[in-house]
C-alpha cells in the first residue's frame, strides 16, 4: 500500500466518524423531551390557577395542546380562553386586568416560558392536595405528571 492510499483511507475514516457523531448529535437534539414544572398553585372557589414553567431544549418548537387536571372523581380541561384572574390591579395609576393563558401553548426551540393556566367549574371542595395529577398533550403525545404543589396566598399575587 502506498502512502497516498493510507492517507486517503485515514481521511475517509475520520470523515465517517465525524459524520456519524454529527448524525447522532442531531438526532439527540431533535428528540429532547419538553419538561414541565409546577411553580405555584392558587385556589379561588371552584377555580384552580397554576403557574407552569415549560422548558423546551429541543432544536424543534414544541406545542402543548391540552392540559387536564385530575382530581378525586373528576377530570377538568384547562380553559380554552383567557380567564380574568383578579378583578384589577394598579400599575402607574392605570387599571390593569390580569388574565390567564390558554391552550395551545407554543414554546420556541431551546427556550423556557412561564404560563398561568386556569381550571374552572371544579366540583370538589378539596382541590389542592399533597400530589396533584395533570395530563398534558405535548406534541401529540400524552404525558401524565404528578407534582407536589406550592400554595400561594392572595396577598402575594396582588401587585401593590
Amino acid at each position: 500500500m502506498t502512502p497516498y492510499e493510507i492517507v486517503s483511507i485515514a481521511i475517509a475514516t475520520l470523515a465517517f466518524a465525524l459524520s456519524l457523531y454529527s448524525a447522532i448529535n442531531t438526532y439527540y437534539e431533535k428528540h429532547i423531551k419538553t419538561r414541565v414544572y409546577l411553580r405555584w398553585t392558587y385556589e379561588l372557589g371552584q377555580q384552580l390557577n397554576i403557574c407552569l414553567l415549560v422548558s423546551n431544549m429541543s432544536s424543534r418548537p414544541s406545542t402543548i395542546t391540552n392540559i387536564y387536571f385530575t382530581n378525586e372523581d373528576e377530570t377538568v380541561e384547562s380553559s380554552w380562553f383567557p380567564v380574568k384572574l383578579i378583578s384589577q390591579t394598579r400599575f402607574n395609576n392605570d387599571k390593569v386586568f390580569v388574565f390567564s393563558d390558554c391552550t395551545p401553548l407554543n414554546i420556541p426551540p431551546r427556550s423556557s416560558k412561564t404560563f398561568v393556566i386556569s381550571f374552572q367549574n371544579l366540583r370538589s371542595t378539596n382541590i389542592i392536595s399533597d400530589k396533584m395529577r395533570f395530563k398534558f398533550k405535548i406534541d401529540n403525545a400524552q404525558n401524565i405528571m404528578e407534582f407536589h404543589p406550592k400554595v400561594v396566598k392572595l396577598s402575594n399575587l396582588l401587585c401593590k
